[in-house]
């Protein structure tokens, strides 16, 4: 009897789920004229729509259009938080990504590329040096590996001076490996700006430590992820 009532909600609750127009249309006869809807768009989950309005700001709604949810929507993961208010900025953030140019990353290869992700990272972080270690991994899945430089205490620090050094070396792969094994390499200080250009798009992108992933799609994950969690949460 219980399975059988469930059956009867769970249809019960799909009958009533409204198409994007169909919310447009009611969020427009509810908000202020000089306001308008300006896009409803899918998220990773069904049971919620994005809803940007004209004047720039952003909200949920469920998929019934009966609630709006104004703040940070977060999906549970088994080891991380999915925010979906960070989707509209993806494609704004992958768009600035494609416009470094490729001999600006120190870039790890797959024989068979299936997607890139774009990793800040930091030669004293102790958990970029445990993405670093895991690399072939990531290669073997078809992971490209493309770096950014983040030195997180800032561009007159010693380690700002170690990235900048792997960056202007003649076999940076190289260079960046021995730095993350805790190792030292002759400074090498030259006229190169890239570690200052990631420095700043970090702080654009408002990142707040390492490692932070931006994904093929402009989606960032916060924090160390493994080669296995990044292919899962491609699949979503």
């Amino acid at each position: 009897m219980i399975i059988y009532r469930f059956i009867i909600l769970f249809f019960s609750l799909h009958i009533f789920l409204l198409e994007k127009d169909e919310i447009k249309a009611k969020l427009n006869g509810i908000i202020p004229e000089e306001i308008s809807v300006d896009k409803v768009d899918d998220t990773y989950s069904p049971n919620f729509f994005s809803v940007e309005l004209s004047d720039g700001s952003l909200f949920f709604v469920t998929a019934d259009g009966e609630f709006i949810i104004n703040g940070d929507l977060y999906q549970i993961e088994k080891n991380y938080l999915i925010n979906f208010s960070d989707l509209r900025d993806s494609k704004k953030r992958i768009n600035r990504i494609l416009e470094i140019n490729p001999n600006d990353f120190i870039t790890f290869k797959p024989k068979q590329r299936k997607t890139d992700i774009y990793v800040f990272t930091d030669v004293d972080c102790g958990y970029c040096r445990k993405l670093h270690s895991e690399i072939s991994s990531y290669l073997e899945k078809g992971i490209q590996v493309n770096y950014l430089a983040y030195p997180r205490e800032g561009l007159e620090s010693e380690t700002y001076q170690k990235m900048n050094t792997a960056w202007c070396s003649k076999d940076p792969q190289e260079s960046l490996t021995t730095l993350k094994l805790g190792k030292t390499i002759k400074s090498n200080n030259c006229s190169k700006k890239v570690v200052s250009k990631h420095y700043n798009l970090a702080k654009e992108f408002n990142v707040q430590g390492t490692p932070t992933i931006i994904l093929d799609d402009g989606f960032l994950l916060a924090g160390y992820h493994s080669a296995e969690e990044i292919l899962n949460f491609l699949k979503k």
